[in-house]
């Protein structure tokens, strides 16, 4: 009896973000009831969490925008270079809400939006779009956790998108922010 708990409970907690993803396979026709229900209740981890990058000489910088009841935690951002002529420095995130999550603890994260920057490492002055894979995870309200994402982006030099047309708060660079 306690293998299939153990079991049932291991299964619980594969299938939740898979299903979560859109990638569970389920039924093959519109009636399948779990998969239209866990399509309504939550979103794809990329409609979820929608990232955009940008840089300026000095910096590069990542921002996310959530859907709503939708969160990133602070403490799983990475970054990282596919050019291998470019790093980057420590990562700049400001501070986030804090919240006692029901398995991590206390942690700090994100509502609505968040921008976080590093500097600019480089072999050569580096103009052009900068390639770059940002680790992230995040939850919803509604009791999902999703495992952590990866997204490529490219990093265009240049003023930030419209949602983030504001100065990033806490970014590192005080003086010289993304126009």
């Amino acid at each position: 009896m306690n293998t299939a708990f153990a079991f049932l409970l291991v299964l619980l907690f594969v299938a939740t973000p898979v299903a979560a993803r859109g990638e569970f396979p389920v039924g093959g026709g519109k009636g399948s009831t779990f998969s239209n229900s866990a399509q309504r209740e939550f979103l794809p981890a990329d409609e979820a969490f929608r990232a955009s990058a940008w840089r300026d000489d000095e910096r590069l910088y990542v921002g996310f925008l959530n859907a709503e009841d939708y969160y990133l935690h602070r403490h799983q951002f990475a970054l990282d270079s596919r050019d291998a002529d470019v790093s980057f420095g420590e990562l700049a995130i400001p501070p986030g809400e804090p919240m006692v999550h029901a398995s991590l603890g206390e942690i700090e994260v994100f509502y609505d939006q968040v921008v976080f920057s590093a500097p600019i490492e480089a072999s050569d002055a580096a103009t052009g779009p900068l390639a770059i894979t940002v680790t992230f995870q995040g939850c919803s309200d509604r009791g999902l956790c999703y495992p952590p994402e990866q997204v490529e982006l490219d990093a265009l030099h240049g003023s930030p998108p419209a949602a983030f047309d504001s100065p990033p708060r806490g970014t590192g660079d005080s003086e010289n922010r993304a126009p």
